[in-house]
């Protein structure tokens, strides 16, 4: 059976995608106007969902309702998924270097990525680029000041905005060891892992991915806030 716009709307939909709809319309804004809640490239699709969804500007309580539903339901949502990296094939459960890399090729508005070390031979120098080539995905990447080349990784994803760690008002550089990424402010996939060769393919790493859009974006926030204090962005 085919699916209805209402699925297909809640479906398409991030979390904070429709939290943003749902207030600007309850607070008298027209449907066009809190559609810019949603990228430009997607904002179309949207557009003709909430319409054939019958949720537009004469019937603002309903779109409301169900806006405010969708955000709710991904909101609470918190599946846990173990990813692991082992030599060859003996990672049988959310291998790194293929099921991830699809997640993030398969993003709709961003990806969020930090990392220690981002060395050439990571299959994700070719990943987080493809992505921040796609249409109306923006793509952050934060390093290490000292453990990774950020002019080198800027050269290789040059419409990805990229950031590494500065240095302490003593001049001690400051290190930057947090290892995730976050898709469309909703899953995070938190490892133990490098982006490098050999964390990808020859050792033994594991991490979660969780679906979690308010601990996501949470993590985003905080990024967001140390830019211009603990990192400096790489022209």
């Amino acid at each position: 059976m085919a699916a209805s716009p209402l699925m297909m709307l809640g479906e398409y939909l991030s979390s904070a995608e429709a939290r943003g709809m749902a207030a600007m319309l309850a607070s008298g804004e027209h449907v066009n106007k809190a559609l810019r809640e949603v990228g430009s490239a997607r904002r179309g699709e949207a557009k003709d969902l909430m319409a054939a969804a019958g949720l537009d500007h004469g019937n603002v309580p309903l779109a409301v309702a169900v806006l405010e539903g969708i955000a709710g339901a991904k909101s609470t949502q918190r599946e846990l998924t173990p990813v692991w990296t082992m030599p060859g094939n003996e990672a049988e459960v959310g291998h790194l270097t293929s099921q991830f890399h699809q997640l993030v090729l398969g993003a709709r508005t961003s990806v969020t990525a930090a990392t220690y070390n981002f060395t050439a031979n990571s299959h994700m120098w070719k990943v987080l680029n493809e992505a921040s080539e796609l249409p109306g995905v923006q793509v952050n990447v934060y390093v290490d000041g000292d453990k990774a080349n950020g002019q080198e990784v800027k050269a290789q994803m040059p419409k990805a905005s990229v950031y590494r760690s500065g240095t302490l008002p003593d001049g001690r550089r400051v290190v930057s060891h947090a290892k995730f990424v976050i898709i469309d402010h909703a899953l995070i996939l938190l490892t133990s892992a490098n982006f490098s060769y050999n964390a990808e393919n020859r050792n033994v790493e594991f991490g979660l991915l969780v679906a979690a859009p308010p601990i996501a974006e949470s993590v985003e926030e905080l990024m967001f806030s140390k830019r211009g204090v603990l990192y400096e962005e790489v022209a």
